[in-house]
């Protein structure tokens, strides 16, 4: 019999582990000529080690066990997965026999690749028993003299083969051994082990011993006493003291126990595994069917337990959990809110938005008896767990009140009353609403006793009747019907309603209220002024509202071409009868799982149930949204997908986004806005005054004014109730399983002669993600060559992210929904799980917000045009395959293989397959993107459209469509036009000019006349440029924004062209940026005169590149360095130039690291071919240290405040224990959304988790300069449209778009509001905000308590205001490239 024994984990592990190898390692290499053994020769000759290196010894078992061996086996059918452990010798192989039954390969090799030691062996071989067994004494001694004696010296004959039986192939385990260290650890590994085996396997009883002492653990302190009984039938010993007094209190243990102990001991400090204890090696195991019941994955862990090694690290972790809990407990003692009732918070606004939201849903339902049920299963289960959250808010209430109200069910609104009375909770002027409503509605016959009773209460709680209608909202006919029931009270009531807040109530924008109307002149321009008629811009309203009825619009497909051939006309019409057959099929399976869901849920105690939520829309719709959703996958990526997650998140989604639509059908909130929208429209035209005063007013104020005189039927700002995310995901996963299940494909259907064969159409794929993996959904092959074969003709698009057709819904609170008239977008753009951001915005006074408001308003009454000559170009580039220098990308397709070189090896070939795989997803997601642009802008070519803006946290304002947007790249930018033209007078043609070659880049350093000269010089080119675009001499392809500066080109052709340059009407926007915005804020911030010098604050002939002078600083230190003989600087010379620092310059001021800048330059340096590769990371290293000496002497006092805001965040965010938040000077409230994530996101991270110091810190000085950049464009934006010469204005963060004609203006109005800005005390009224909120009164420090440090600091450091320089702000209004 040939048997093998692997030890290559032994010599890894040594290796790898630090494990120290017996110095006793020596052997000889046997050649095939040597070997006796004809089939060890043959494994030699097969093998693919190139040296033969193998140590071999070969011993022929005896015939007797050979015989015995064939037996076990005929009595055990899997004896051939087993085997028998040997220690073979020349001489004493009987008395060295160890049978080792019940072991797999992969558990021998563990065993022969480790020192193991004899109760290891026996805990992976032998099952525990229960009950205790006598030892004989005399075995004992004999065993312990045997084992614990100094093991003599194995003789080491001339062996050849020592091997172990196994049902592995001997080439895969040869192949395995390569080398002469793992050969030699191989030989070393057996005779350890022999060693560590001698005893006689007879000693059944010692066997139970050293297991039992093995798999229970046992307390090396405890008193034990060595003397054994003398007697047979004595007392047994316990499992414990008889491993105890022959392996732990004898102290003559050999050295080989003593090294193993070691080594033991060395992996328990280091957190490690000993490799015989926990260890698997897959290459040795390739062929086992089955796997030792004792060691597969389900089998109970505790049983594999291992000396004190798991003993150790439990007391470890144990350990270090406690200091953490202690450390988390001197923190919490000086933080602002206890974290417990933060979660208690937390949880209980979960459970108030869940209970809102489907009593809600089944009060629409007519299902106001089971919303009872369900509040009642809340209040029931409160008495009895005192720890759940109680039902607080009224509105939850109030919801069912109105739903037992619309039934006239005035048992069950007293019902409800009584519990509210119960609870303490106090009924409000929107609960006695919906009781009126009840009594009007119910058939009780003595009505006016029964008001008049609500009334009297209502009077000692103070509420009023007129109350009711003024603090109360309504849909449906409910407004009329109270009015009736109050009218019975009072015959001759008629509410009064309050006109809401209109003006403003900050200091910077005292000029602009509703009081000093010679400062608001601007307001009665229309910027749609002579572009349509009332009645045109009524039906375009009519139109949006369609759109987003439906949900989705579908536009062209620019990539299609026009004509279909046969070929096509058959894939498409096969493709329409599969998804007709996919629609039966889906339909009969939603009925059936709707069944089965609903036998679950009357069978089930759960009170919120899935299956109302399934019924709010008919089935047919259902079936709709899951078709849409397979051509979503099919259309999507090839090599990316949304996970499945999210994906059933969406659908989810748009299920309540069709129900929220049909419930504005019915609730007499599309009627209501309606006849709101078509006075808007009048009024947005001809801005005639809606008051008597005849008051200029802005977007808000007119709605607010429209929705105020049309009080009557439903409001409009009624407080929305989203279902729950986990509810949406809900329902997402049970379409989903439709999708997955249900909806096949012929797979066959390629093949004529085939049978068909349906299989799934979409399936699910594991794709790693980094770290992690992703579970996402890939349609099936076949469907995705059908799709591609048919060439759908329609792209599908959400209507929220297309322009609308029709001006926008104005912001005007918080909570009431704008920009679409119909769709819910949100104000503040914040992730799923952070709620206290909106809750601050909710939080604060109406007026507050206005100026935040009143801001994306202006941007968003914008008119715009799509340019269509630069779209037609575009078009043509992209389906003649693209132009990367154009910033058109190519398709997929044409990726160009040879550009990743060969592969030499198989290394090198799989790096080249995964980086040819990710450039192909690139391509096809860039492909993708400006497909869905052209075909979005191809659909809007003739028609006049208008961008929705919301804001994120910092409040800086984007453009809530994605597509056609101002804020995207280039090619993007050049296919928008103003759709209101003016003429470009006098200067217009001049500021036409400028801008194409600001385009450019060229001539940053030049002054304005120059530039223009410049302009004037190249004429030839700009025309040729405007003329041939693709056949001229592509002047405009040089430029650092090619279309645009195309664009421009063909503006100012056709003003040269035109008969009177002056009297051109153009609607071309000309475009003035900031010089490094961020820079500038602070330089003002901090008055530095030298910073702000820099960054063009001050007022100079030439305009300053900050970018230059940084790289100039930078130089003058290199060549310093060099001069030294710093090998860097000497690599460096030639090297450091603008382009290579700009980056980092540029995101100094939104707190990039060093390591992070490191990372840029690196990336900049790469790109100079010249430049040596293998000092790329070096050299950036220095570079980077070097760019920020240099930005810290230039601007001495950014580096203060950025490190006083650092400062401020980390104590705040640490100490406190909140996040941070400040008031910009426009008065919006900002958070930031910075929290330690959770596994658990179901309740807002803001409610349950403590904020991430370190994001807190890092992102503080950033954001705070972002909200003054906002905050500077609002001022900016609001002057804009109230100048008594009235301007379009747009902006892209610190980039402001006008009409070239209003240029001059424009600028004027920015560094006048400017200087506002920053006439304000900002730090000052920081500092004093923070200490408001954050800092500790003297009643909490107390001199030798825990964290009084830590609070004496937070109040020291929110006071230490930086200090100002000499910098004078005004000089800002003179300064001619402050923006240019």
């Amino acid at each position: 019999m040939h048997r093998i024994i692997s030890a290559r984990n032994l010599s890894q592990n040594s290796v790898k582990y630090g494990l120290p190898l017996p110095s006793s390692f020596s052997f000889r290499n046997k050649t095939t000529v040597q070997l006796k053994c004809q089939f060890c020769r043959k494994v030699l000759l097969a093998s693919h080690v190139p040296e033969k290196l193998l140590a071999v010894r070969h011993q022929s078992t005896r015939t007797a066990n050979a015989v015995k061996s064939q037996k076990k086996k005929a009595r055990n059918k899997n004896y051939k997965k087993y085997g028998e452990l040997l220690a073979v010798n020349d001489s004493s192989m009987k008395e060295m026999k160890v049978s080792i039954s019940k072991f797999s390969a992969s558990q021998l090799s563990k065993l022969a690749s480790s020192s193991v030691s004899l109760g290891q062996l026996h805990q992976l071989s032998t099952t525990p028993k229960t009950s205790n067994i006598e030892v004989d004494k005399e075995l004992l001694n004999s065993v312990r003299e045997k084992i614990l004696r100094k093991s003599p010296v194995v003789t080491k004959h001339d062996e050849k083969c020592a091997l172990v039986f196994t049902n592995h192939k001997i080439a895969t385990i040869e192949e395995k051994l390569k080398t002469k260290q793992i050969i030699d650890s191989i030989k070393e590994s057996y005779y350890s082990f022999r060693k560590a085996t001698l005893y006689d396997q007879r000693l059944q009883d010692l066997q139970y011993a050293i297991n039992e002492g093995v798999n229970q653990e046992f307390d090396l302190n405890s008193n034990f006493n060595p003397n054994l009984s003398t007697s047979h039938t004595t007392a047994t010993k316990s499992p414990h003291a008889i491993f105890r007094e022959l392996f732990i209190d004898n102290n003559n243990l050999d050295s080989f126990d003593h090294d193993f102990m070691n080594n033991l001991s060395n992996l328990q400090m280091q957190g490690l595994v000993h490799p015989s204890i926990d260890c698997d090696d897959p290459g040795m195991h390739g062929e086992i069917d089955e796997v030792n019941p004792l060691l597969d994955e389900n089998s109970k862990e505790s049983e594999l337990k291992t000396l004190n090694i798991k003993k150790a690290k439990q007391a470890i972790k144990a350990k270090k959990k406690k200091i953490r809990e202690k450390r988390r407990v001197v923190q919490e003692k000086s933080m602002k809110q206890d974290m417990r009732d933060l979660e208690r918070r937390g949880k209980q606004e979960g459970l108030e938005r869940l209970l809102a939201s489907h009593l809600h849903l089944l009060c629409s339902l007519d299902m106001a008896a089971e919303g009872r049920q369900v509040l009642q299963y809340y209040r029931q289960k409160r008495s009895r767990v005192p720890d759940h959250p109680k039902i607080e808010d009224v509105r939850i209430f109030n919801t069912l009140l109105h739903g037992f109200a619309s039934k006239g069910q005035l048992e069950s609104t007293e019902e409800l009353l009584s519990f509210m009375s119960e609870d303490g909770i106090q009924p409000n002027a929107q609960s006695y609403a919906a009781i009126f409503e009840c009594v009007e509605r119910s058939d009780v016959e003595d009505k006016i006793s029964v008001l008049n009773n609500y009334y009297s209460e209502m009077q000692e709680k103070g509420i009023t009747l007129n109350d009711i209608f003024d603090k109360s909202k309504f849909l449906y006919d409910q407004r009329e019907v109270i009015l009736q029931a109050v009218q019975h009270i009072e015959p001759n009531f008629e509410p009064v309603y309050t006109l809401p807040i209109l003006d403003y109530d900050c200091p910077l924008l005292e000029n602009l209220k509703l009081s000093n109307k010679e400062n608001r002149l601007g307001l009665l321009h229309s910027p749609a002024q002579g572009l349509m008629t009332v009645e045109d811009l009524y039906n375009k309203g009519k139109e949006q509202l369609e759109m987003e009825m439906s949900g989705e619009i579908q536009v062209q497909n620019v990539s299609v071409k026009g004509e279909e051939s046969e070929t096509v006309k058959a894939y498409r019409q096969t493709l329409k009868d599969t998804e007709e057959s996919w629609r039966d099929k889906v339909r009969e399976a939603f009925v059936r799982n709707l069944g089965t869901l609903r036998s679950r849920s009357s069978a089930s105690h759960t009170p919120v149930s899935l299956y109302p939520y399934l019924k709010v829309l008919e089935v047919e719709e259902y079936v709709d949204l899951m078709l849409n959703e397979v051509t979503k996958l099919v259309d999507g990526s090839e090599s990316f997908s949304p996970t499945l997650k999210l994906l059933q998140r969406e659908l989810g989604t748009q299920v309540y986004h069709k129900y929220q639509m049909q419930q504005y059908k019915t609730n007499g909130y599309l009627t209501k806005l309606d006849a709101v929208y078509k006075q808007y429209c009048r009024w947005y035209l001809e801005r005639h005054p809606l008051d008597d005063d005849g008051t200029p007013l802005n977007n808000r104020q007119a709605w607010q004014t429209i929705v105020h005189r049309n009080s009557w039927g439903a409001s409009l700002d009624v407080e929305d109730k989203p279902w729950p995310l986990e509810m949406r995901q809900n329902i997402g996963k049970f379409l989903y399983n439709i999708i997955i299940n249900d909806i096949k494909i012929n797979v066959n259907m390629f093949k004529p002669k085939a049978k068909e064969k349906l299989l799934p159409a979409v399936y699910k794929v594991h794709r790693p993600w980094g770290r992690l993996v992703r579970l996402e959904l890939k349609p099936h092959p076949t469907l995705t060559r059908l799709a591609a074969a048919a060439a759908r003709p329609v792209l599908r698009l959400r209507a929220a992210l297309a322009p609308t057709r029709a001006p926008p819904a104005p912001w005007h609170s918080a909570t009431a929904p704008g920009a679409y008239l119909l769709t819910d977008t949100p104000l503040v753009r914040m992730p799923f799980f952070i709620t206290s951001g909106t809750r601050r915005l909710e939080e604060a006074p109406p007026a507050q917000l206005y100026p935040a408001l009143d801001s994306l308003n202006q941007l968003g009454e914008v008119p715009w045009v799509i340019n269509t000559r630069v779209l037609d170009l575009q078009m043509q580039v992209f389906r003649a395959g693209g132009d990367k220098n154009l910033d058109i990308p190519p398709p997929a397709s044409s990726l160009d293989a040879s550009s990743f070189g060969p592969a030499s090896d198989a290394a090198s070939a799989h790096r080249r397959r995964a980086a040819m795989s990710r450039a192909r997803a690139e391509m096809h997601s860039l492909w993708c993107d400006t497909l869905y642009k052209l075909s979005l802008a191809n659909h809007y070519r003739d028609a006049t459209f208008w961008l929705p803006h919301n804001m994120d946290f910092r409040g800086r304002v984007y453009a809530v469509g994605p597509h056609v947007s101002a804020l995207g790249a280039d090619a993007a930018r050049a296919l928008l036009r103003l759709a209101y033209t003016r003429p470009l007078g006098p200067r217009g043609l001049r500021w036409l000019k400028l801008h194409a070659i600001n385009l450019t880049g060229a001539k940053k350093r030049a002054t304005l006349d120059e530039r223009l000269e410049y302009a004037d010089s190249i004429m030839d080119q700009i025309l040729d440029s405007a003329d041939r675009p693709l056949n001229g001499a592509g002047w405009w392809r040089e430029s650092e924004e090619p279309w645009q500066t195309l664009a421009c080109c063909m503006e100012i052709a056709n003003a040269v062209r035109s008969p009177n340059p002056e009297e051109y009407m153009c609607g071309f926007p000309v475009h003035q940026d900031g010089s490094c915005n961020g820079l500038q804020h602070y330089a003002a911030l901090g008055g530095d005169a030298g910073g702000a010098a820099a960054v063009n604050l001050a007022p100079a002939p030439r305009p300053q590149d900050v970018y230059s002078e940084v790289a100039a600083l930078v130089e003058t230190m290199r060549a310093r360095d060099a001069a030294a003989g710093v090998p860097q600087a000497k690599v460096l010379e030639g090297f450091v130039r603008r382009k290579v620092i700009k980056q980092t310059v540029m995101t100094t001021v939104y707190g990039v690291t060093r390591f992070g800048a490191r990372l840029q330059i690196a990336k900049q340096l790469k790109d100079i071919s010249e430049f040596p590769k293998d000092q790329v990371w070096s050299c950036s290293q220095y570079l980077t240290a070097k760019t920020f000496d240099s930005l810290r002497e230039m601007f001495t006092s950014t580096k203060l405040i950025q490190d006083w805001f650092t400062d401020c965040a980390k104590l705040i965010s640490s100490v406190c224990g909140e996040s941070v938040e400040w008031v910009t000077p426009l008065g919006l409230p900002v958070l930031q959304p910075y929290y330690r994530r959770a596994s658990n996101t179901r309740t807002p991270l803001d409610l349950t988790q403590r904020p991430c110091t370190m994001k807190q810190r890092n992102a503080f000085p950033p954001n705070f300069i972002h909200s003054l950049d906002s905050s500077h464009m609002m001022l900016t934006a609001l002057a804009c449209a109230a100048a008594p010469r009235p301007l379009a204005f747009v902006s892209v963060h610190d980039c402001y778009w006008t009409h070239p004609d209003t240029v001059d203006v424009m600028n004027r109005i920015c560094r006048e509001q400017f200087v506002a800005l920053h006439s304000q005390p900002i730090l000052e009224d920081l500092s004093k905000f923070m200490v408001e909120k954050y800092s500790y009164p003297e009643s909490e420090i107390i001199e030798y308590t825990t964290g009084v440090a830590n609070k004496k600091r937070v109040n020291s450091v929110l006071q230490k205001v930086p200090e100002k320089g000499t910098f004078d702000i005004k000089s800002v209004l003179d300064s001619v490239y402050f923006f240019s």
